[in-house]
């Protein structure tokens, strides 16, 4: 059953029980899924009680109070019904770990073009990390990350176009490269 939870004044969701404590889950989070009348904190819940430690649970003071089912005595809105062939929002920008990973590979395959390699290993950390800061909630260095990883990986695009204009202007230049190069003659 997926929850949604109130984060910050605003409902977000829905999760996962286990995704809820990337969140900020606590025993006085504001929590609903469908078939809840209205919203309860998560003590309330059986079914996230499993979440918490029993030692953290008994000794924390719940201070929401429980609602009952009549009017909400809360701010937060019960969420709309969402279909299950609905996809949700993107909550995430655009990470570019993809195509970090194929200019990296082109790197390679255009005559180990060592520029466009370092440049597209290091868009494939960046993007990587902003991955790894999206899943942890940071938003802000997630997207940070995220166009870092972009830019490098420009970079490592543009290394690789000059270096093979730069093999084509070669070859063209002088037909018989290729032949020298197979005899150790090019220097």
């Amino acid at each position: 059953m997926k929850y949604f939870i109130a984060e910050n004044g605003q409902q977000a969701g829905p999760f996962e029980p286990n995704e809820l404590l990337l969140h900020g889950l606590t025993v006085n989070s504001l929590v609903w899924c469908e078939g809840m009348p209205n919203w309860t904190s998560a003590s309330q819940v059986p079914e996230l009680m499993s979440l918490f430690n029993r030692q953290t649970l008994n000794s924390a003071h719940v201070d929401t109070p429980i609602l009952n089912s009549g009017t909400p005595n809360h701010p937060y809105a019960q969420p709309q019904y969402y279909p299950s062939n609905m996809p949700e929002p993107q909550q995430f920008a655009k990470t570019w770990y993809t195509e970090s990973i194929i200019v990296t590979i082109l790197a390679i395959l255009c005559c180990f073009n060592p520029i466009g390699l370092c440049a597209g290993i290091y868009s494939i950390i960046k993007a990587n990390s902003a991955k790894n800061k999206a899943m942890t909630g940071d938003l802000m260095g997630s997207a940070d990350e995220a166009s870092s990883a972009k830019t490098w990986m420009i970079v490592s695009a543009i290394t690789i176009a000059v270096w093979i204009i730069f093999l084509f202007i070669m070859v063209v230049s002088k037909p018989n490269i290729l032949q020298q190069i197979k005899e150790g003659a090019f220097g």
